[in-house]
């Protein structure tokens, strides 16, 4: 388990987050308040220019009736000349620099004054007038080269750019629809110039002001939801600092259960050798010795050596020793070697089958090999002189099944609902513990523990292991030792 990051790391972590988290909600902001002032200074511009096009065309229809009431007794003049007339005297306005006429059609016809260049009227002005409706388009700096064709500053140095206004309106009788032309006035634009700056520094101020209570009112919304976060972050932390200690003190006790569990093997496995030691030290009523009772003291010497040094194995990887690869071959030849001498005494033969493919942690192998010699001495113990007892090992997708067959007279029926509890031992020199720490060891693995009907007489115990239990096994290397075999040195 990996331990949480401590607050001082996770703290300034959660702050730049929050800095972040603002910093991108407060340019959404302004992103979103440029895009509206945008709108808005289009939308008012298209205003302010449409409105002068208005008035110039309410002047232009008001010229035209001035004309025709000026002079009652005059011959009625054509649609054309009466626009003409009027775009004349609207020139008069004040900023208006020239004029071109358009025929319904859009083609030049006539300037005013005679030095504005001459240009076809483009299709959006043409579409409006032909709707009856005005059309005015700004020019922020037009070059004079552009709407005359000479004027004597010309020739005098660069050629002035100007601001200028294209207004162009429908020239028709105010009681008649039918289109006679069109009159483009080009007005001097520095007054609309002077309206666009203005109304740029009053979106500017506005939408600044408009930045700056929102995102003040966004950033006072979202600091005490930061706060609480970061006092739930604290809260998290800090539970899972009390968990994973929590943790580490269940894997404790269970360490401590497994230790227990394989201390407890030990005393058991040592019972037996030390009675016999005790009863060679006793021997014979005048203290002669016998060579079997050399032998049964030398065999039951090595047995105790054995068991220390597998329990000191066991116990190396129970407090983090370094780890190895076990393959079947070793797994089941340690057993073998274990119970060979009990084998001896007892004139049994021990076979062992073995089918495994994949290597084994040596942590798991060491514990399935305490229960697998505890359950084949034991049917050494059970199994008659000449019989067998069978050791099989077999590999399957999701377990690891360890049998061990004896052929003795078989388990009592009346003791099988205490199988696994500690009881006494019906055996002489037995303790009645020896299936209770098989099982509890099992238990500590994951694995399960159980005796199934074996054809004819005797028993058959099954160890089965999930291959969860087993799946992180270590890479063996040539300068990994197991504790058993410097231990084996030693006794050698």
């Amino acid at each position: 388990m990996n331990p949480p990051p401590p607050l001082e790391r996770l703290t300034p972590r959660t702050r730049r987050a929050f800095a972040l988290g603002v910093t991108l909600a407060l340019l959404v902001l302004a992103l979103t308040i440029l895009a509206g002032g945008c709108f808005v200074r289009t939308l008012v511009r298209q205003q302010i220019i449409q409105r002068d096009a208005e008035a110039l065309y309410a002047t232009t229809l008001m010229q035209q009736l001035d004309a025709r009431t000026g002079e009652p007794d005059a011959p009625p003049e054509s649609d054309e000349q009466i626009g003409f007339d009027a775009a004349i005297l609207a020139s008069r306005l004040k900023g208006v620099i020239g004029i071109r006429f358009f025929d319904p059609g859009g083609q030049f016809t006539d300037s005013f004054p005679a030095t504005v260049l001459p240009t076809p009227l483009d299709d959006a002005p043409l579409n409006a007038v032909r709707r009856f409706k005005p059309h005015s388009r700004f020019h922020p700096a037009t070059p004079l080269s552009d709407v005359f064709i000479y004027l004597p500053q010309f020739a005098e140095g660069p050629i002035a750019r100007v601001p200028t206004l294209e207004i162009t309106v429908p020239l028709h009788r105010r009681d008649t629809e039918r289109l006679a032309g069109a009159a483009q006035f080009i007005v001097e634009g520095h007054g609309i110039a002077g309206e666009y700056a203005r109304l740029d520094q009053y979106l500017a101020a506005l939408a600044g002001l408009a930045f700056v209570v929102a995102g003040g009112l966004l950033t006072s919304m979202l600091w005490p939801a930061f706060r609480k976060m970061e006092r739930l972050t604290r809260d998290v932390t800090h539970r899972s600092e009390r968990l994973q200690r929590a943790n580490e003190e269940l894997a404790l006790a269970a360490r401590t259960s497994a230790l227990g569990a394989v201390s407890a093997h030990l005393m058991h496995g040592l019972k037996n050798p030390l009675a016999s030691l005790s009863q060679f030290v006793h021997s014979g009523p005048d203290g002669e010795l016998q060579q079997e009772d050399w032998q049964d003291a030398l065999a039951a010497a090595r047995r105790m050596q054995s068991l220390v040094e597998q329990t000191v194995e066991v116990l190396s990887d129970a407090r983090g020793g370094p780890a190895y690869a076990v393959n079947a071959n070793e797994l089941a030849a340690r057993v073998r070697d274990r119970v060979a001498p009990l084998a001896q005494n007892r004139q049994a033969e021990l076979v062992v089958h073995a089918d495994l493919a994949d290597p084994l942690p040596s942590r798991a192998a060491n514990l399935i090999s305490l229960i697998l010699v505890n359950l084949v001495e034991n049917a050494l113990q059970a199994t008659p002189p000449g019989k067998q007892v069978k050791l099989t090992l077999a590999s399957e997708p999701d377990w690891l099944r360890c049998q061990v067959q004896d052929q003795g007279p078989g388990f009592p029926p009346h003791l099988r609902p205490s199988l696994f509890l500690p009881c006494k031992s019906t055996r002489d020199g037995g303790s009645g513990i020896g299936l209770a720490i098989c099982k509890q060891l099992a238990n500590y693995l994951g694995a399960t523990l159980e005796l199934i009907d074996a054809p004819g007489h005797g028993c058959r115990f099954e160890l089965a292991i999930p291959r969860a239990a087993l799946s992180e096994t270590p890479e063996p290397t040539a300068k990994q030792t197991r504790p058993g075999a410097a231990a084996q040195s030693l006794s050698d």
